[in-house]
């Protein structure tokens, strides 16, 4: 779907929240079929479309019941729901609270609309389901830490031909790490398949070893097929590090797959790279807290390994100080990478270079809990959309950097 078509059916949705949406309706207006669309809105939201208008009416509601004077049953009938104990019933699921109980909380619930222009999966990156495989592990070691891939394919190229060549059923896959520019010598492949004396046999005569029976496990994958010619670290790192940092989904588990599309003839005729998935927390409860006045020692460092150098900067002054650092701090601007340990005991700062001294002043502040470890620029903005769209409260000085 192009993204103007994608576009209408958000808008639709927002501009219809308080009335019953079809989804026929919905992909007709997108000229697609609603399977098509089905898919499409998933891939951009990381939600099925009922889930989606769950969410984003539950928020509205929750939005309505924190600042406006309605009544739970006007709100109720006023977001697309027939019945206070329907809408009550779905929003104890989705907040967790009663109505009643989240009007008196210092909670706020949040599901914002998605903003556009929203990155699309490219028509060459699929969503796809796979089932846990059974089969067969076994590990290559490679002559260098280059092509590994093509010298562990090299090593079983007969016995793939000879495989294909007598009709067995099998699929073979290779298993990365996910660690970005991580230096390997090894390669462990997997092969899906029941002949297991075969495969045991070739695999020991080629130069793999630890061959042992294992199950490759299920899930949601994001699919990229590739030219076996082509250039897969490319591939990996732009799956990795450009769609996966834009799309709704996160990391899930520790390896990759590298499925070897693998010809009649026994050629290999592409890679199918699946990078396995989940969808991204995108509901969000943030709590108003007081806060006492807090002082953080804090490191600072510039330029491409700032945060290592500033990490251990902060690590030598734990090590120094003997204590176990119960709150840290983060901050990432456009002079660097700062972090930091709250600082519980008074005494002079040491006097080294990139060390200081951060106080956050004592009052109100909105804290957003997510299972994010870096995506901080993603979070602020989050809560930036909050504080504009649904609450009764301002800002007031600078914002409060993330303190995992």
């Amino acid at each position: 779907m192009k993204q103007d078509v994608l576009k209408r059916v958000f808008d639709y949705i927002e501009d219809h929240l308080n009335e019953e949406i079809s989804l026929d309706n919905l992909a007709r207006r997108g000229y697609v079929s609603l399977m098509q669309l089905y898919r499409e809105f998933y891939c951009v939201s990381g939600h099925s479309i009922k889930d989606y208008i769950r969410k984003r009416r539950i928020s509205n509601a929750c939005a309505q019941i924190k600042n406006s004077g309605l009544s739970i049953t006007e709100i109720a009938l006023g977001n697309g729901f027939d019945s206070l104990p329907s809408f009550s019933k779905v929003f104890k699921k989705i907040v967790g609270l009663t109505p009643m109980e989240y009007k008196r909380s210092s909670m706020f619930y949040t599901f914002l609309p998605g903003q556009f222009p929203l990155h699309l999966a490219e028509t060459a990156i699929k969503i796809q389901s796979g089932q846990p495989l059974h089969g067969l592990t076994a590990v290559y070691l490679a002559a260098g830490d280059t092509d590994i891939e093509q010298q562990a394919i090299n090593a079983l190229k007969q016995a793939v031909f000879t495989a294909k060549r007598t009709g067995m059923n099998f699929r073979l896959f290779g298993l990365t790490p996910v660690q970005v520019g991580r230096s390997r010598q090894s390669y462990n492949i997997f092969i899906d398949t029941q002949n297991h004396e075969y495969w045991i046999s070739a695999l020991g005569e080629t130069g793999y070893h630890s061959i042992e029976p294992a199950t490759l496990c299920g899930g949601e994958f994001a699919v990229l097929s590739v030219p076996f010619t082509g250039s897969i670290n490319q591939a990996w790192d732009y799956l990795y590090s450009h769609w996966l940092a834009k799309s709704v989904f996160t990391l899930a588990g520790d390896h990759c797959r590298e499925e070897f599309i693998i010809q009649k003839t026994g050629t290999i005729k592409e890679l199918r790279l699946s990078l396995p998935i989940i969808r991204k927390q995108s509901s969000y409860i943030i709590e108003v807290t007081p806060f006492e006045q807090q002082h953080y020692i804090v490191a600072h460092a510039e330029g491409s390994h700032a945060e290592e150098e500033a990490s251990a900067k902060l690590l030598s002054q734990i090590n120094q100080r003997g204590f176990l650092p119960s709150s840290f701090y983060v901050e990432i601007t456009s002079n660097g990478y700062l972090c930091g340990v709250e600082q519980t005991e008074t005494g002079e700062l040491p006097a080294e270079d990139g060390l200081s001294v951060v106080n956050l002043e004592a009052g109100l502040y909105a804290v957003l809990t997510a299972d994010s470890f870096g995506d901080f620029t993603g979070l602020a903005d989050i809560m930036t959309r909050w504080l504009e769209e649904n609450c009764c409260y301002r800002r007031a000085g600078s914002p409060l950097p993330s303190i995992p």
